[in-house]
């Protein structure tokens, strides 16, 4: 016991409660900075701040109504229509008379009676 005794005299012959003490409120210093420094890592980025939600639906419409625009710009297959031929006669200018007997036998029946 003796021995131990005169160890722990040894190592505390060097040691000051001042410097005991400032060496305490370093490390303490030192735990509190790290944890600040691991709370601020450990903070989503870019989530938890106030964002208007109008705003931001605002900004999905315009950008699906330009992705839209790009769409509508690229169609691709309109020159494969096969598109009607013009007449190349003239039309006249009155329509003429058209007689019911030029017409089907369906479209008399189905034609009021007068």
């Amino acid at each position: 016991m003796g021995f131990a005794a005169k160890a722990m005299k040894a190592a505390h012959e060097n040691m000051d409660i001042d410097k005991v003490d400032d060496l305490m409120a370093d490390i303490t210093e030192q735990q509190e900075l790290a944890q600040e420094i691991s709370d601020v890592i450990s903070r989503p980025v870019g989530f938890g701040e106030d964002y208007d939600e109008d705003e931001l639906m605002a900004e999905l419409e315009e950008l699906e109504q330009e992705e839209l625009d790009k769409n509508l710009l690229e169609i691709e297959g309109t020159e494969d229509v096969s598109l009607p031929s013009v007449p190349s006669t003239s039309l006249p200018s009155q329509p003429g008379e058209t007689s019911c007997s030029d017409l089907p036998a369906f479209a008399l029946d189905a034609l009021p009676h007068l």
